[in-house]
């Protein structure tokens, strides 16, 4: 393992990146600090006004930098266990050391009116869903704008293994109308502010939505052509943008087709299971592992 490099894996949206509904059972959640990967804690970093990042060894607590939602089978939390296992399993020679950034809260989509709009006025009022209020974006630029300054502190070289965004969701609700003008605009807004503020573009995954059942919502109603035009905007991001790929979920092992759920969705028919997030861990180890 060279210790002079480093991973870091980013995790942006709003449920599924918070895994949200899919508590960790007592036996799995990480009370003990992982040795060799390391977050962002709420504490010392969840604010406008640091101009320095500290990072703390992993636990499964504390290290999502916006809403208070602790110990979940999100996919930070799975990468981070499996990561370690990994290491500890003598495959020191595969993976460096692993720095995770989670940025997400619940119910946020990026048109107007919600947190991750990219215009919305900065703020930055912590707490669990129903209270935090933090304009997502500007917050996730100034953390990514410190992240140079930080590895070179640390005495590492890092690279950025994937830019991991999981929203769309709740833009679903809006005018189709105004989906249809605006949403594809809005990303890019968003997109070329990350790439230009993190110097170097990273890979950013995107989950292409189920087509079918997803959400329960009704395959003749406005969610469902909303849904299918977010589908059409991420597939025109692909090709717009070299770094941007499409990471289909319907890959999964647990993928069943025509049953409600799909066999990869909690009973809520919105958010994932743990057993298809800690899957999605895996497919970024093995796919950083390949190519390293």
């Amino acid at each position: 393992m060279n210790n002079k490099k480093a991973a870091v894996y980013i995790l942006l949206g709003q449920s599924n990146a918070v895994g949200h509904g899919i508590p960790m059972e007592e036996k799995d959640i990480i009370n003990t600090p992982l040795k060799n990967v390391f977050g962002l804690h709420r504490d010392p970093n969840q604010s406008f006004d640091t101009d320095k990042l500290v990072w703390s060894n992993y636990t499964s607590y504390g290290m999502n930098l916006a809403e208070e939602q602790d110990n979940t089978y999100s996919v930070v939390n799975c990468l981070a266990q499996n990561w370690q296992n990994h290491i500890d399993s003598g495959n020191k020679e595969n993976l460096p050391d692993l720095y995770i950034i989670q940025i997400a809260i619940g119910a946020q989509a990026v048109t107007p009116g919600y947190m991750w709009y990219p215009k919305m006025e900065r703020k930055l009022i912590p707490g669990k869903l129903g209270t935090v209020n933090i304009s997502l974006y500007s917050f996730a630029c100034h953390i990514f704008s410190l992240l140079d300054k930080s590895f070179k502190e640390i005495g590492k070289e890092y690279e950025i293994i994937g830019l991991h965004w999981r929203g769309g969701s709740n833009d679903i609700t809006e005018e189709t109308s105004y989906l249809k003008e605006n949403l594809f605009n809005i990303y890019c807004e968003i997109f070329d502010g990350f790439n230009k503020i993190l110097n170097y573009p990273p890979t950013v995954l995107h989950l292409l939505f189920i087509k079918e059942r997803c959400f329960d919502c009704d395959s003749t109603g406005k969610y469902y052509e909303n849904m299918l035009h977010i589908d059409e905007v991420f597939e025109k991001l692909a090709e717009k943008y070299s770094n941007v790929s499409l990471f289909d979920v319907r890959k999964a092992p647990q993928y069943i087709e025509g049953v409600r759920c799909n066999g990869i969705y909690i009973e809520d028919a919105v958010h994932f299971t743990p057993e298809v997030n800690n899957w999605v861990s895996t497919e970024i180890m093995r796919e950083y592992i390949e190519r390293a």
